[in-house]
């Protein structure tokens, strides 16, 4: 049946609510325009954001036309690439903001002129045999044909054309010779050329190594359990990277020290623990006095290059650690992504995950030494991106959820649900895994691409080919998003490593508990150099062949004095985790982790643990010391959110009691604890004059209740559900 006044109620509150948005959507036309990354094709506008805006719409003219492009809605953003645009061409870009309610505010204009060229921003040059050499060109804008020029130290140039392709190939090269090349897409009068490239080539035609490669494949935000041989669900493959683990060590317990990017990252470039990187937030760079692998590798004899995300990590000395950078600036998505090309600034109309791939194999392709890559995808982090031929594959899939979704409801820590959003990124829960499956199916592609170039070229056996994360992440897991959590969805990494010459295939470990802190110690043992500083990880050579036994884990997330979080330290093994936080009141966790894997039941408040707990606090205590980390910490007004004791203590016999029990029968605090073997009962307090002191409803089996204030002494409480009736006997003292 309709309900009229329902009806009217909501109608007119969308009125007022209309009105009221119209009135204070004042707008101003945007401000601080400036225009940066000019081609011979695109130009980017940028601008200051105004208040009350919904939208900005953009466009664009040649000065010498009246008639402008439609405009194009781009949302909030404060900056649009336009593309398309003719060489040497002076243009008029325009900006103006638009309301919910439609009104718009004055457009704006910037004029820029577009360049004559624009020369490729990426040029990779490699040896195929003893006297050819292939050149891969990436460009920005479109031309008509390519020059090639190249010499030896002695020669003058050789000049080559191409009409235009995205490769060449260059013939009648002399054996055991350097050459220099340079590439150019502009007209032969213009004499612009990109920097010089060398290249060897060398007498017999094949590539001489004696150090092993050592590529590193970091993905971003990934689960442990996001890939077919770590427990994905059964309608979700990734053969590429299960590939590595099936040739190689797959390290069932592995896990970040803290769960965050930047101190992640950190701490597998130096092998440090996070107090001793001093990277405990995002936002703070990694300190420049801190040695890190690629700086070593590179000063021993290494080619060493960063692709992808950076976070801070590296780049901050006068003297790069990479003799090859393409440092992704900006968030994952399928194009305009700008990047750090060797110190220039570039955009990529492409998408993150494939440019990222393509340039990997370039590389791989063309370094003629021994190669570090640290290839670092922005993948599967938030907002997902995947491209159209993986998007909608599983969406006839059920999910499999499992129990750990649900949030908890008893003996938990106030702050886990201070800012909890029901939704992840504004995605349900089955969206956004199914999203986060199609971008891991889109990375294990390009995982399959990199396997493929290394054998293409002879490298597979001879690299030592290192497959992890920089930190887990909580999708959903307890009702909670997001990572920076001492639970294993949000600690827990996959970790692969393919290297025939210390891992047997398909080998798996699961009695190890290592870490992000054993990686750089792995990457110096495979380059066989001595380790340049103290570090707090171990080989997991060392730890392959039984010489180091690792059998906990100690995990810390530092919090500074924003925010409502408190720092949270876990120490975990093979049978328990103890987690303690930085609370004003005693906040702890304690699971058992051969039962209880994810992490459901919180037995901090199980009298059955008490010797046990204690033994993990010791624990705890102990590692702190050895780590030097002396705990001073920012304390948060924090607490154990309804912490139910009886609830735990009968849940650990087989069958729940037939009468119903109190906790505690003698009491200072004002609340008891009541279990009923009943759906519901009537209560009553009786003090021991026969006097009602308070009556209530019970309506489910375990319940808390607020008495109100007792003097010392004896009370009977009655409980009775129908002609059942129980009477259990409650002492006060204060």
């Amino acid at each position: 049946m309709t309900r009229p006044g329902l009806f009217l109620l909501i109608l007119s509150g969308c009125l007022f609510s209309t009105s009221a948005l119209a009135q204070s959507c004042v707008l101003n036309p945007p401000t601080g325009l400036y225009i940066t990354n000019i081609t011979s094709c695109s130009a980017e506008l940028h601008w200051q954001s105004a208040a009350s805006v919904s939208t900005y719409r953009v466009s664009f003219k040649p000065a010498s036309t009246s008639q402008w492009a439609p405009y194009i809605n781009v949302g909030t953003d404060t900056s649009y690439q336009f593309t398309g645009l003719m060489a040497g061409t002076k243009y008029n870009f325009s900006v103006f903001s638009k309301c919910t309610d439609g009104s718009k505010s004055q457009k704006v204009r910037k004029t820029s002129t577009t360049e004559q060229c624009t020369l490729p921003w990426g040029v990779d040059i490699y040896p195929l045999n003893n006297n050819s050499a292939s050149i891969n060109i990436t460009a920005s804008c479109p031309y008509d044909s390519v020059r090639i020029r190249y010499q030896t130290f002695s020669s003058a140039f050789t000049y080559v054309s191409f009409p235009p392709a995205d490769s060449f190939i260059v013939n009648n090269l002399s054996p055991d010779t350097v050459y220099f090349f340079q590439v150019s897409t502009c007209p032969l009068a213009a004499d612009e050329w990109t920097a010089a490239d060398t290249v060897q080539i060398s007498e017999t035609g094949t590539v001489q190594e004696t150090l092993p490669n050592i590529i590193l494949i970091l993905l971003d935000d990934s689960r442990f359990d996001y890939f077919s041989c770590n427990g994905a669900p059964d309608f979700f493959q990734s053969p590429h990277i299960d590939r590595i683990a099936n040739e190689g060590v797959n390290f069932k317990n592995s896990y970040c020290v803290t769960s965050l990017c930047a101190p992640s990252r950190a701490t597998i470039a130096t092998g440090l623990f996070t107090l001793n990187t001093g990277v405990t937030e995002n936002g703070s760079p990694l300190d420049t006095n801190i040695i890190t692998v690629p700086e070593v590798l590179k000063n021993n004899g290494y080619y060493t290059a960063l692709v992808g995300k950076n976070h801070g990590t590296f780049l901050n000395k006068a003297e790069p650690e990479f003799n090859y950078y393409l440092w992704s600036l900006g968030i994952e998505k399928n194009a305009g992504i700008k990047f750090n090309y060797n110190g220039a600034s570039v955009t990529i109309n492409k998408n993150n995950t494939l440019t990222l791939t393509d340039t990997a194999i370039a590389i791989i392709n063309r370094v003629n030494q021994p190669l570090f890559l640290w290839l670092a995808y922005q993948a599967p982090h938030f907002p997902l991106t995947p491209l159209p031929s993986f998007s909608g594959r599983y969406d006839n899939y059920l999910i499999p959820w499992l129990p750990d979704t649900a949030k908890y409801t008893v003996n938990y820590p106030s702050s886990i649900y201070s800012s909890v959003d029901p939704t992840l990124h504004g995605l349900k829960m089955d969206t956004a895994y199914r999203q986060t499956l199609e971008v891991v199916a889109q990375l294990d592609s390009c995982v399959g691409e990199i396997i493929n170039a290394l054998e293409a070229t002879g490298k597979l056996d001879s690299t030592l080919l290192i497959f992890t994360d920089d930190n887990g992440y909580m999708l959903g897991n307890h009702w909670i998003q997001g990572k920076t959590y001492p639970y294993e969805a949000s600690a827990r990494t996959p970790l692969f490593i393919r290297f025939p010459a210390w891992f047997a295939d398909s080998t798996i470990i699961t009695d190890q508990y290592v870490s992000n802190m054993d990686l750089a110690p792995t990457m110096y043992d495979a380059a066989h150099i001595a380790y340049p500083i103290a570090m707090d990880g171990f080989s997991l050579k060392k730890i392959y062949d039984g010489e180091i036994n690792q059998n906990q884990f100690y995990y810390i997330m530092i919090r500074d004095s924003t925010g409502v979080n408190p720092t949270a330290r876990a120490i975990r093994d093979e049978y328990f985790k103890y987690i303690h936080y930085t609370c004003t009141d005693s906040v702890e966790e304690f699971f058992d982790m051969v039962n209880d894997p994810l992490e459901l039941t919180n037995l901090i408040n199980n009298s059955n643990y008490v010797a046990i707990i204690e033994m993990y606090r010791d624990k705890l205590d102990s590692v702190k010391v050895a780590r030097g980390d002396a705990g001073y910490d920012v304390v948060r007004p924090c607490h154990l959110e309804n912490p139910f004791y009886l609830r735990q203590m009968l849940d650990e016999n087989e069958s729940l009691p037939e009468h119903p029990v109190i906790f505690p029968t003698l009491m200072n605090d004002g609340s008891i604890e009541i279990y009923i073997p009943w759906q519901n009962a009537d209560a009553a307090l009786f003090d021991e004059r026969g006097r009602i002191v308070s009556e209530w409803k019970i309506i489910t089996p375990f319940s808390r209740m607020e008495l109100p204030s007792l003097e010392d002494g004896m009370y009977l409480l009655h409980l009775q559900n129908g002609e059942r009736f129980e009477v259990i006997k409650l002492m006060v003292a204060q």
